[in-house]
């Protein structure tokens, strides 16, 4: 076997190895507990002392972690429009100037839309679609 085929064929061997090495399945608040317990020790190391067996012990648990956390902690999408705005403000850390400038409207438009005063028009809800990536028909589901 050539130099260039070893290399590749050991490339090839790592992907795999590291493929197939999940990260672990937390099932109750007490695996999650351990779990934390374990990633603050970790964190608690200096980048320039964590080896690579850490860094990488670290990466599946913090994996993990969130994987658990996003399965006990459900956010619920907006049912209105002015939620909406506020959740994408947040996800964006915008404030209320930076999404009026964003989605080219006056800031006093949008407090007054936040706020329930006003309806959104048409050139908003279509610069919410594009600007934010927000789906049409869910835009009209929250109006």
């Amino acid at each position: 076997m050539n130099t260039i085929a070893k290399d590749k064929s050991t490339r090839i061997s790592r992907v795999k190895t590291y493929k197939e090495e999940t990260s672990p399945q937390i099932l109750t608040n007490g695996d999650y507990e351990k779990v934390m317990n374990r990633i603050n020790k970790l964190i608690e190391i200096p980048d320039n002392k964590l080896t690579e067996e850490q860094a990488a012990e670290l990466n599946k648990l913090a994996v993990a972690a969130q994987r658990y956390e996003k399965s006990i902690y459900k956010i619920k999408p907006p049912s209105t429009f002015d939620g909406l705005l506020e959740m994408k403000m947040y996800e964006l850390k915008m404030n209320q100037a930076e999404m009026a400038k964003k989605l080219k409207v006056s800031t006093a438009k949008l407090s007054l839309i936040l706020s329930g005063k006003q309806r959104p028009d048409i050139p908003l809800l279509k610069a919410v679609q594009e600007q934010l990536g927000i789906d049409g028909n869910y835009l009209l589901s929250v109006l």
